[in-house]
């Protein structure tokens, strides 16, 4: 999947072709609010990122739309999708009822399942060196599992478990009833000399809940899915990023490259982590960071 963005749509805009008289976000509580709707009007949606000058424009339906100002043509503060799972079907066709299942075990006791994900186009820039600069972070906080369970690196943030109450009215750990790895680690890492491969997954330790972040265009991306689905991460990333591509129509690469704002001594563990993952970083990255001596 090298170069899957770049090999798939590439068309130039005109500098601050997305700029509004005012800000998407100003009034970002109304904006980012929940909202479902089955209207199947086309709405055409733009993202911009200030600091780079990335921008795209995707166009579907109104009912994949999943926040208020997603309702509305135009500049977005951020893009939210509510899709059926797997059919990536719009989540404003169906009625609530349709949307989750009353069968999730946690100990003798039924959750919800979800049978929906929910994607997030965030306005906020991407860089190569994020996945690795965050598993370096966690890494100073936990003790790595040995044997990178579906391929990923897997640490444990320290976080308390969550609580689960029983039909005789105990409450358990979410420690005892999730499964491996789930039960011994919650941070998840693919590292990939291929940047565009590499994500990160962040699952609750209470609601069994994952975080794909991911990225899309050169913006962050938020995938969020049942966490016993973890050893499907990958059909997850690639589907997502197949939807975005469909209803994609333009794509403005970024002007600016994002800068590290980190600076760190090699001696320490932060530092000695990414001269560890140098092949993946890149020594120009390490340099900036202050890594290279």
């Amino acid at each position: 999947m090298k170069n899957f963005v770049a090999a798939t749509l590439l068309v130039l805009w005109p500098t601050g072709s997305l700029l509004a008289d005012q800000d998407p976000c100003a009034n970002y509580r109304r904006a980012l609010a929940y909202s479902r709707t089955s209207d199947a009007a086309i709405a055409t949606l733009a993202l911009r990122e200030p600091e780079t000058g990335a921008e795209i424009e995707m166009k579907l339906p109104r009912n994949f739309t999943g926040v208020c100002g997603n309702l509305t043509d135009g500049p977005q503060c951020k893009l939210a999708f509510e899709l059926m799972w797997p059919q990536m079907t719009a989540g404003g066709l169906a009625q609530d009822e349709q949307k989750r299942v009353r069968a999730r075990m946690m100990g003798d006791a039924p959750r919800w399942r979800s049978l929906t994900i929910d994607v997030t186009v965030e306005r906020s820039p991407w860089a190569h060196w994020f996945v690795p600069s965050a598993y370096c972070h966690q890494r100073r906080r936990g003790t790595e599992l040995t044997d990178r369970p579906y391929g990923l690196r897997a640490l444990d943030d320290g976080r308390a478990w969550g609580l689960h109450r029983q039909s005789d009215g105990s409450y358990r750990s979410s420690k005892e009833l999730l499964p491996y790895p789930l039960n011994a680690a919650n941070q998840f890492y693919l590292l990939a000399e291929d940047a565009n491969e590499m994500i990160h997954i962040s699952c609750s330790k209470s609601a069994p809940r994952c975080q794909l972040h991911d990225h899309f265009a050169s913006f962050q991306t938020t995938t969020l899915f049942n966490a016993e689905d973890i050893a499907d991460w990958k059909t997850y990333r690639d589907t997502v990023r197949q939807f975005l591509t469909t209803h994609t129509v333009r794509i403005t690469p970024p002007k600016t490259p994002v800068e590290t704002g980190l600076h760190s001594s090699g001696q320490t563990p932060f530092g000695a982590c990414m001269r560890e993952l140098e092949p993946i970083v890149g020594p120009g990255t390490l340099r900036r960071m202050g890594l290279d001596r």
